[in-house]
């Protein structure tokens, strides 16, 4: 199920009042709303705490970046960090707190980084007119 950022706070809220007592609904729902959200796969470990603390990321992104990875059109390639005492001070960027403004503004400065991205935006066709 694909959702957009107020469904994934909308149920993440409803989640973290029933966190003592999931069902196995609730379980699956986590694991998609951690995979949406985080843009990593969902770990089942033995115990079910993995499930809370996966309730506690999500709602912890969500507060602190109102973003869903699977809506970001910049994604760093897996073990990469945007890094640089010439780019904002020197900030450490990850997936994580990479945000579509900082990641096309780090490549205007830095083209040749292009090689760091796992995925970015398709450039837009320039429209030279219709075929006849």
């Amino acid at each position: 199920m694909v959702m957009n950022i107020e469904d994934a706070k909308t149920l993440i809220e409803g989640l973290r009042g029933r966190i003592g007592a999931l069902s196995s609904s609730d379980k699956t729902m986590i694991a998609e709303l951690y995979e949406q959200v985080l843009g990593k796969p969902f770990r089942k470990t033995s115990c079910n705490d993995c499930y809370k603390d996966a309730v506690i990321l999500v709602y912890t992104h969500l507060k602190k970046h109102g973003t869903m990875v699977s809506q970001l059109q910049y994604r760093l390639r897996a073990g990469y960090l945007i890094n640089s005492p010439l780019f904002h001070d020197g900030k450490v960027y990850s997936n994580a707190n990479l945000t579509d403004e900082v990641a096309k503004e780090y490549l205007q400065m830095f083209p040749q980084k292009v090689v760091f991205f796992d995925h970015i935006p398709k450039p837009k066709r320039k429209n030279k007119g219709k075929r006849k």
